[in-house]
């Protein structure tokens, strides 16, 4: 494929500038506001602090400490749609609360992640759409992964494929060549999301989980040392 086919941006997220902080992005397709009372309503019990909203993207360097397991929560306006973060090592945890807080409103829901390699060859990159067309019980559409444990490399997919897909991507002989970031940025923009454009984002809200137990944290710039040395 050629360089810049796609003519992606990268910003932020999903192994941008902020790294670790966002490679792996939940997204909601509804307004901030609806998702918070979402997301207060599954945190119920759970005592929480709603931090003021601030502009994206210094909101985005307010979700570290990383954490495990993770207490911390950024709903980040992103045009029509929500990007939800959580604080969970190595850039967030992908199967957060997202998709349920989707089933719960009755909308779709994009789960997007892109690992640049570290450690022992840990990295990948993902796509999961889930909505009110999908199959019962996890209202799943689509999915597309291609991930690598210890450099092991595994492709998976399931659902109909979207009328936009590259469908001859997937025979690339090297897993790695089957979905890349320019290929899941692109996915997103078919799918109405703006990911790689920073003048998409704007206001975002932090959510702490108040909460005693014990969990490991690491700085930012902790996180940024130990994956250069990896």
């Amino acid at each position: 494929m050629a360089e810049g086919r796609y003519c992606p941006v990268m910003t932020f997220l999903l192994g941008g500038r902020a790294s670790p902080v966002g490679w792996a992005v939940q997204y909601l397709d509804a307004s901030v506001n609806e998702v918070l009372a979402a997301v207060e309503e599954v945190r119920r019990g759970t005592p929480i602090t709603v931090f003021p909203a601030k502009r994206y993207p210094d909101v985005i360097f307010d979700l570290p400490p990383f954490e495990a397991p993770w207490t911390r929560e950024l709903l980040l306006e992103c045009g029509d749609w929500t990007a939800y973060l959580n604080n969970f090592v190595y850039g967030g945890d992908s199967t957060a609360i997202g998709p349920a807080v989707a089933r719960q409103m009755n909308i779709r829901c994009v789960v997007a992640e892109h690992t640049p390699r570290y450690g022992p060859g840990h990295e990948g990159t993902q796509l999961l759409v889930s909505g009110p067309a999908g199959e019962p019980p996890l209202m799943r559409e689509r999915t597309l992964s291609a991930v690598a444990t210890d450099s092991r490399w595994e492709w998976y997919t399931s659902g109909a494929p979207f009328p936009f897909e590259d469908l001859n991507r997937y025979t690339a002989r090297r897993i790695r060549d089957r979905l890349d970031r320019e290929l899941l940025v692109h996915y997103l923009q078919e799918l109405g999301i703006d990911a790689d454009q920073d003048t998409a984002y704007g206001l975002g809200i932090i959510v702490q989980q108040d909460v005693a137990w014990s969990r490991r944290t690491v700085s930012l710039e902790a996180a940024r040392a130990e994956l250069d040395r990896s």
